[in-house]
């Protein structure tokens, strides 16, 4: 079994993480910006660097359940094969901080599959199970080119319709915006959204950008996206985009203008962030047409994968975590907090 120890070594962290090829959910500021949200994290590395996990723990509902150990996106390790000892070690560690249940899932691909001694597969994952991502050009004009046909149009045209769109000069007023713009694009399109609190904090707390559309001269906002670049990767989170903005095609010009800003900050991977593709009729079927226009590639995901570390307390908690789900989902909340 791979040995793992606590570091508070946050350079040393990151490097390692995007040496093993993790993603911005395994970085130390995705540990600071959750811990903002009842999350405690423990971050776990090897005598060798060639294994670590960001163990997130959130105690449960109930007092005596212990808590929630839920590790985004990973373990990581530069061995796939050696990955469930790498779980196991991890479940030790979790199990001494007082967990009574571990959600692992890595970003080992669908096909590679994933097997780790007393883990099931989760009925639902929490991060996207599937991705677009695109490869993010060094040349502008050939990351234009490089675009499908109807996509550079939309692009090129909401130009011509004097959109412009770039990251935003005035973050607070543009991030109250936008959030504005958000909550009225769930309603639309009925998705589920969370305290305006979560995206400051999202913003303050981690390397995030927001990319804005308006029309030259209009201070109201036509689209928006919220992104996040670690290593060589830049991610799309978050999107927003006024009723009346298709005609002007301002979400295609501000998706344009997040792969500038990714190339800027030094990414050469553009991961859209999901989703899997949905059924016609779908909330999110909108969303997934929207990026396929991007051209790209999927990427599938094995999806999250749970053990019972203390079943008696497992099995309550259990419960208790389809009770809160069941009243986030009444109350039209995203029923994410406890699990992401």
């Amino acid at each position: 079994m791979n040995v793992l120890t606590e570091t508070h070594d946050r350079e040393a962290w990151n490097r390692t993480v995007v040496e093993l090829g993790g993603s911005v959910l395994q970085s130390w500021e995705w540990g600071e910006f959750r811990e903002k949200h009842g999350w405690k994290p423990l971050r776990l590395i090897s005598d060798h660097k060639d294994a670590a996990a960001q163990v997130l723990l959130r105690d449960l509902p109930l007092p005596g359940l212990g808590s929630l150990a839920y590790v985004p996106h990973g373990p990581l390790c530069a061995d796939e094969s050696s990955l469930a000892s790498v779980v196991e070690s991890v479940s030790a560690h979790a199990r001494k901080s007082g967990a009574a249940l571990i959600r692992v899932e890595p970003r080992a691909s669908e096909e590679r599959g994933f097997e780790a001694e007393g883990f099931v597969r989760s009925d639902s994952s929490v991060q996207p199970r599937c991705t677009r991502l695109l490869e993010v050009l060094e040349d502008p004009e050939e990351q234009l080119k490089a675009l499908p046909k109807d996509t550079r149009y939309g692009v090129r045209r909401a130009g011509r319709e004097g959109v412009v769109a770039g990251p935003s000069t005035q973050p607070d007023a543009d991030l109250e915006a936008f959030l504005d713009l958000l909550e009225e694009t769930a309603r639309r399109q009925n998705f589920a959204t969370r305290a305006r609190e979560y995206y400051r904090d999202f913003m303050n707390t981690l390397p995030a950008q927001l990319i804005v559309a308006r029309k030259e001269g209009d201070d109201r906002l036509l689209a928006g996206a919220m992104i996040l670049t670690f290593g060589a990767e830049t991610y799309y989170l978050y999107g927003a985009s006024a009723a009346d903005s298709d005609n002007l095609y301002a979400s295609y010009l501000v998706q344009f203008e997040v792969l500038r800003a990714a190339r800027q900050a030094g990414a050469t991977r553009y991961d859209m962030w999901g989703p899997c593709q949905p059924h016609e009729g779908d909330a999110l079927w909108g969303v997934y047409q929207f990026k396929k226009k991007f051209g790209g590639h999927e990427e599938s995901y094995v999806g999250a994968h749970e053990k019972d570390l203390s079943p008696l307390r497992a099995r309550a908690a259990r419960a208790g975590i389809k009770g809160y789900y069941a009243v986030q989902k009444l109350r039209g909340k995203s029923s994410g907090p406890i699990s992401d």
